[in-house]
């Protein structure tokens, strides 16, 4: 009998798993028996950009600016041990639409989220890389935010190795990213990922085409009207991106609402006597971050995540460079981006190890509509690429058939993979 630690013999197999009940079959899930992923930390890096744009100075609606390449990208770290992991957002959203994986998932991995350039928490800068040349430029490009992660990365954890988790527009910046930092990655998890022809969309493109308006005092003043709605337009977007709208209501948005609209928390943060009665017609827009989102939405093109070509498309995407495992997940329900593209993935990256894997009960947001499948689904493959002792914990699921005995079995897993309780 071989009895050292990751040894897997008869006996010590039969023990793990031949428990009686401790508890009636048929109790709920004990997510306790896992080790806990700690308290969460808060923080920003602070990226010194390539450009300038303009910032705001003061509150949320201040008209005070300044130019400035000093920039803050935020982020959320949870866990403290197991392979390295960085989950990336969506459009139009921020790093909490993963919060609920990321806290799951942290209990067998070292984890970090942030939000990119220009939403959530992060810098928004506007006009960014037009000072000197009113005209856009490509600054918004998805391959320029690699700049960032890739800084922040080695800034935060030097040298280490690292999971990339992206969703959506992140999954554009990830494409990109991994494509030229491939030697920085030990596998690349794609969630409903923008790609190829796959984008724009109509939402989004509906909000970049208001970048056309000048800016001007007269066009901010046009802007503002045009995005009067703004709050609502923007509720229905989200609703329109899940399987299920009930997983959003007036609590839960506010997360992903406030960069743009006030939320009533904020009613008393002007001290003007104003906000402090949170009407709906004190409720403001926050124009200056639309003015960023539009930016933003406007320079991306279908052809910034099609394949690289040296003459016909220099800005492409070079697939053959992602030779990592590669994870790709797509909501079954999805209606914004069809699930049915996932089958392009494998054979266009440099990689022949490509899972697919189809969300149920999920649409473009899988992460929002079922949490608990994404979460089996991303440890079951990190835990495949790392193996059983690269995870800071056994996992045996969080949900499916427990019978009271989880607390021994894993005990005897534990040992069995030479991990402590």
């Amino acid at each position: 009998m071989n009895s050292k630690p990751g040894a897997l013999d008869d006996s010590s197999l039969y023990e793990a798993f031949s428990h009686s009940p401790v508890r009636a079959a048929g109790n709920k899930p004990d997510l306790t028996i896992y080790r806990s992923p700690g308290i969460p930390e808060y923080g920003v890096f602070n990226y010194k950009a390539p450009t300038e744009g303009l910032l705001q100075v003061g509150g949320p609606h201040s008209t005070e600016t300044d130019w400035s390449d000093n920039f803050e990208i935020a982020w959320t770290k949870m866990g403290n041990k197991g392979p390295l992991v960085l989950f990336l957002h969506g459009v139009p959203t921020n790093r909490a639409q993963w919060e609920e994986v990321q806290g799951q998932v942290s209990r067998f991995c070292e984890t970090i989220s942030i939000d990119m350039l220009g939403m959530g928490e992060s810098s928004k800068p506007r006009l960014y890389g037009r000072k000197n040349d009113p005209s856009p430029n490509d600054r918004w490009h998805w391959v320029n935010d690699v700049d960032y992660i890739e800084k922040l990365m080695q800034h935060e954890y030097p040298g280490r190795r690292f999971i990339f988790i992206a969703d959506d527009w992140g999954s554009g910046i990830a494409s990109h990213y991994a494509a030229r930092h491939n030697d920085r990655l030990e596998a690349l998890i794609q969630v409903d990922p923008i790609a190829f022809d796959g984008y724009p969309v109509n939402e989004i493109q509906a909000i970049g085409r208001a970048s056309e308006i000048p800016n001007t005092p007269e066009g901010d003043n046009q802007f503002a009207m045009m995005f009067a709605a703004f709050d609502q337009t923007l509720v229905q977007i989200l609703k329109s991106m899940v399987y299920d709208p009930a997983k959003y209501n007036q609590y839960n948005l506010r997360y992903l609402t406030f960069p743009y609209v006030d939320i009533d928390y904020e009613r008393n943060s002007q001290n003007d006597g104003v906000t402090a009665v949170a009407k709906s017609t004190t409720m403001r827009l926050k124009l200056h971050n639309l003015r960023v989102l539009s930016d933003r939405a406007a320079i991306l093109s279908p052809a910034l995540l099609l394949p690289y070509h040296p003459q016909r498309n220099p800005n492409g995407v070079r697939y053959q460079n992602i030779t990592v495992p590669t994870l790709i997940m797509w909501g079954e329900y999805d209606n914004m981006m069809p699930a049915a593209q996932t089958q392009r993935f494998a054979h266009a990256l440099g990689t022949k190890d490509v899972q697919i894997s189809y969300v149920p009960r999920a649409g473009h947001f899988p992460a929002t509509d079922n949490p608990d499948n994404v979460t089996d689904t991303i440890i079951n493959f990190v835990r495949r690429i790392v193996g059983h002792q690269g995870l800071a914990d056994i996992y045996i699921g969080n949900n499916g058939i427990w019978k009271g005995d989880e607390r021994l079995m894993i005990h005897e897993l534990r040992t069995l993979h030479g991990l402590k309780d």
